[in-house]
């Protein structure tokens, strides 16, 4: 309730025990308002007014009681003690927020650690024409693991993983250079926004993907190149300059024949590259708020909310991340097939054999297009060659939720013996 009061109606102020705030020592003070409403005049003029003020506004959980010296400590005690629970409440929140990081991080790192192996035999199965999809178990592809390391040493299942990264973050940086520059949006806009933003997010991902061509080029042939082929180490130096004899048309350093032009590329690459975007996105916001929506049901049926803890809200984040990496490369198997032997094509690449890991074979093709490969496929190698290096594919992302879980169990158990 808002009272005005002229100053000529000051009254003296009240006494020690009266429930209403002491006045200041301003010569024109006085309290003058209703139970639970106090305030405090200026030195003004007679015919100003004053507005009172509430009197929660100023005072956080103090007893409604006058400042008195018996219990105006009292009062700074609690002041200081809520706003030491509110720093407290912000240092828990930076220090949740820096610890989701590093676990997101830490699960990033190895992922890409203990996955990438089963990155590179999956390239290697596809291309290996000897071989049948159905002879391409998982158990096969741990044996070819343990048999590469033995031969050709651990590096042998992480080569060409630098390059990768390298490539990685030159597609960032291309998107991100464009979408400054053109205005496009980085990620996949809504239908609602219009047919324009899904235009330009196409022509982003298209131009970052035709710019970083060659480099792909070149990372597909160190991953899949065998190391007792190897004349030097696969490094972002090497890389780059395969990359550049591949962009001259003189294919590489290597002097490869029956190379296939990069204008040939540009189609199935792009369609590759655009279409796991998609997906992924797709897939990501579903898989995301089918979390979100069995967390509110979870916090509806409980008598009080419950507050989001560090599970909450990284852990989503995580295994949503997962299944849309494990969806987009499922789904397209078929056609990096087809990418990646396209690209490695003419250039004498000498793989593993993952059926005996002990020995190497060279791969050799002759296919002028896309559509050419798939039908060399399907008549030479049957229809399931396709889905070559689908073991690998469930065992990489077999161990991505594994390292999931075990670092949820783990954070878990610290969790509460800790804390």
């Amino acid at each position: 309730m808002v009272i005005y009061k002229p100053l000529s109606d000051a009254k003296p102020p009240p006494p020690a025990d009266s429930p209403f705030l002491a006045p200041s020592t301003s010569t024109h003070s006085y309290v003058s308002c209703d139970s639970g409403t106090s305030f405090t005049n200026y030195d003004t003029e007679p015919s100003f007014y004053e507005k009172s003020v509430p009197y929660d506004k100023y005072m956080v959980d103090v007893p409604r009681k006058a400042a008195t010296p018996s219990n105006s400590s009292q009062v700074d005690i609690l002041s200081t003690f809520a706003e030491s629970n509110a720093h407290q409440s912000l240092e828990d929140v930076q220090l949740q927020s820096a610890t989701g990081f590093g676990v997101g991080l830490f699960c990033l790192g190895a992922e890409t650690l203990i996955g990438y192996p089963f990155i590179v035999l999956r390239r290697q199965c596809q291309l290996n024409v000897w071989c049948k999809a159905r002879d391409l178990s998982p158990w096969l592809m741990l044996k070819a693991v343990f048999q590469i390391q033995q031969r050709q040493g651990s590096k042998a299942l992480w080569k060409g993983l630098t390059c990768q990264m390298m490539l990685e973050g030159i597609q960032l940086t291309t998107e991100t250079a464009i979408s400054q520059v053109t205005d496009f949006p980085k990620e996949l806009p809504s239908y609602t926004e219009g047919l324009s933003p899904c235009l330009g997010y196409i022509g982003l991902k298209a131009a970052s993907t035709i710019i970083t061509l060659p480099i792909l080029s070149s990372v597909l042939l160190d991953t899949v190149q065998a190391e007792s082929a190897r004349y030097e180490s696969a490094t972002p130096m090497s890389c780059i300059k395969d990359a550049m004899f591949r962009l001259a048309g003189q294919g590489s350093s290597y002097q490869y024949r029956l190379l296939v032009p990069l204008h040939q590329l540009i189609i199935p690459t792009v369609l590759y590259s655009l279409s796991w975007d998609v997906i992924s996105q797709l897939v990501h916001s579903f898989v995301l708020k089918l979390s979100k929506r069995k967390q509110s049901q979870q916090s509806d049926g409980n008598k009080r909310p419950s507050k989001h803890s560090l599970v909450d809200t990284v852990w989503p984040e995580l295994v949503s991340g997962t299944v849309h990496c494990f969806i987009a490369d499922l789904t397209l198997l078929p056609l990096e097939i087809v990418m990646n032997r396209l690209h490695v094509q003419g250039t004498r690449a000498i793989v593993d054999n993952v059926l005996d890991a002990k020995n190497v074979i060279p791969y050799q093709s002759s296919y002028n297009t896309a559509a050419q490969c798939v039908e060399s496929l399907i008549e030479t190698e049957g229809v399931t060659s396709l889905w070559k290096g689908l073991s690998a594919v469930l065992l990489q992302y077999t161990l991505r939720f594994t390292v999931i879980h075990t670092v949820k169990l783990v954070w878990i158990t610290v969790k509460r013996n800790v804390y």
